[in-house]
């Protein structure tokens, strides 16, 4: 999807899935679109400016409401991705997964982001400035995700959600950054996930065409051989078929109500005393 300079789209097996359905606003400053996701699979958000060098940006990665990662785009560079979820010292993969729901009535008070299913990446623009961080601790931690719901609770048609992987250390830069937005309003991508079967049963995206083979025998004389063979099925069927429409015939003539043929019989006085031949 593109909004005026900047450009983002969701990479998985470094390849950016398709997009369905994309709507921008009125302003054009929110785009949003559909994505197929697959259980198992990771991903990141990859984000370009197509625009002349000069101002730095920044873009805040959230999903399924939990916000993940910040990243700048340097006025130097035109390319940044955010691939990971970072949290303190830790950092964790992003990965698709099946949402699960459970009939627990401990989960009941659990609550369910109104953002579940989507992917957003938030950019705003301004003017880059580096500052040595201030150590605060380890940071807050992840401690309660988890892709378990009640059944009650998760209201859209979904099966799938965002996990976060193992947890890897992290090693944060003694020199962090820091964007101060100027007056541009922020652009908002907006990628909605479901499995593909599911945007496709609902016609958001397009179902698969059969294959066509397209392979030819190497032995010609295999392929005059199946040639052969499909003929004289085809034959037999056709008398097959010629076979069941006579019996249908015969069976309509049988039905049909038959006509009695009357005799002629000579109408001639009997005679008293005169012997009929009845033999």
């Amino acid at each position: 999807m593109r909004l005026g300079d900047f450009c983002a789209h969701v990479v998985v097996e470094d390849e950016g899935l398709d997009e369905y359905e994309v709507t921008i606003n009125s302003s054009r400053t929110q785009a949003t679109c559909w994505i197929g996701s697959e259980a198992g699979k990771k991903f990141s958000v990859e984000w370009r400016r197509h625009s002349i060098k000069g101002l730095a940006s920044q873009g805040h990665l959230t999903v399924d409401g939990v916000s993940c990662c910040k990243t700048a785009l340097l006025p130097t560079n035109d390319v940044a991705s955010c691939t990971v979820m970072i949290r303190g010292a830790t950092k964790r993969d992003l990965v698709f997964c099946d949402l699960q729901l459970s009939d627990d009535e401990a989960l009941l008070g659990k609550s369910v982001s109104n953002h579940l299913g989507e992917i957003t990446l938030c950019i705003v623009r301004g003017t880059l400035c580096w500052e040595r961080r201030v150590v605060r601790g380890t940071g807050p931690q992840l401690t309660s995700h988890t892709n378990t719901y009640h059944e009650k609770s998760v209201k859209k048609l979904t099966t799938h959600c965002v996990e976060f992987g193992l947890g890897q250390k992290y090693n944060r830069n003694p020199v962090t950054w820091k964007v101060t937005p100027n007056q541009d309003p922020p652009l908002k991508f907006i990628f909605k996930y479901r499995p593909i079967g599911i945007l496709q049963a609902n016609g958001i995206a397009p179902r698969p065409t059969p294959a066509i083979p397209t392979t030819v025998p190497d032995n010609p004389s295999s392929a005059q051989k199946t040639q052969s063979g499909v003929l004289e099925r085809i034959a037999l069927l056709e008398n097959e078929l010629k076979r069941l429409r006579s019996e249908v015939c015969d069976d309509m003539e049988d039905r049909k109500p038959k006509r009695i043929k009357r005799e002629c019989v000579e109408n001639r006085p009997v005679v008293h005393g005169e012997i009929i031949d009845l033999t």
